[in-house]
């Protein structure tokens, strides 16, 4: 039997399970869902091929693993940020925007738009974007929009065309600011408001 290295066979295994993960979120930011293969993984962990079967039978449950964490780690940061910026509903837009662009390469997880991602990653992404979304429509409450969810659903959209503007060399400054200006315009606010503030 192999040497543990924590008290237990259980923690053990948790420990080997918790270090595949963060190698495979490791090889998604540096290269792409390609990267996320079981032999890439385990030699970044120090483990066997098999002993990563152990844990995800699929490349596809692999890589699926690396995106929900991305996707937690994201919308964690996310509604922290809402949750820190106070009561006045712009400068909980602004931080929104401001975390959202700032983890870009996470956000980008957050589509899960992969083909082979197994179909318990997709059901927990979609109540992940629940989450996301919870704190921006809360926000478009406070500002009393005739259509929350429309205008939640736009305003993410905005978020989302940004972070392209980013991946295509965008300053992110200048993106970021200009996207919070065109998010608080659409919600009709007005442009001494903070959230409109430079």
């Amino acid at each position: 039997m192999p040497r543990i290295e924590a008290a237990t066979v259980a923690e053990h295994r948790e420990m080997r399970h918790r270090a595949v993960i963060d190698n495979a979120v490791q090889l998604y930011l540096d290269e792409g869902p390609q990267g996320v293969t079981p032999a890439a993984v385990a030699k970044r962990t120090g483990l066997a091929r098999s002993s990563v079967y152990q844990y995800f039978a699929t490349s596809g449950a692999l890589i699926g693993a690396a995106v929900e964490e991305l996707f937690s780690r994201y919308t964690a940061e996310v509604v922290e940020a809402v949750d820190s910026a106070g009561d006045d509903p712009g400068e909980r837009l602004a931080a929104y925007v401001r975390v959202s662009l700032a983890s870009a390469d996470r956000n980008h997880a957050a589509s899960g738009n992969l083909p082979d991602l197994p179909e318990h990653c997709r059901v927990g992404l979609a109540h992940m974007h629940e989450r996301l979304s919870a704190p921006l429509r809360d926000i478009m409450r406070d500002y009393e929009v005739e259509d929350v969810d429309q205008t939640t659903a736009l305003a993410m959209g905005a978020v989302q065309g940004a972070v392209k503007l980013l991946d295509n060399g965008g300053d992110p400054a200048t993106v970021t600011q200009t996207t919070i200006h065109f998010i608080c315009r659409a919600v009709s606010c007005a442009p001494s408001a903070s959230c409109c503030a430079s």
